[in-house]
């Protein structure tokens, strides 16, 4: 049905997510710059996700989020499902 066909985009933009935050993770613990990050959550993550940084000592963590819409006719753009990945990274020495 409508719904069924839509679940494989909702798995892979949710592994996408996932794919997405780890990678912010590992490089903003090796003390990447905003661009370099951006740029890898831009290749990595659906179209229009958010990135959201925080950090807590020598732990970073990364939240990216996202939705995807469900179905095609009638659903189509009315329907999303928001998804989201989560990674956090211990900050090399000296970062």
């Amino acid at each position: 049905g409508l719904l069924s066909a839509s679940v494989p985009a909702v798995v892979a933009g949710q592994v996408a997510c996932a794919d997405a935050a780890r990678e912010a993770a590992l490089l903003i613990a090796r003390g990447a710059n905003a661009a370099e990050v951006d740029a890898a959550v831009d290749a990595l993550a659906p179209d229009g996700a958010l990135v959201h940084v925080g950090r807590a000592g020598h732990t970073v963590w990364v939240e990216v989020t996202a939705s995807v819409s469900m179905g095609a006719g009638p659903l189509a753009g009315r329907a999303w499902v928001p998804l989201s990945g989560h990674a956090v990274a211990a900050r090399e020495p000296g970062v």
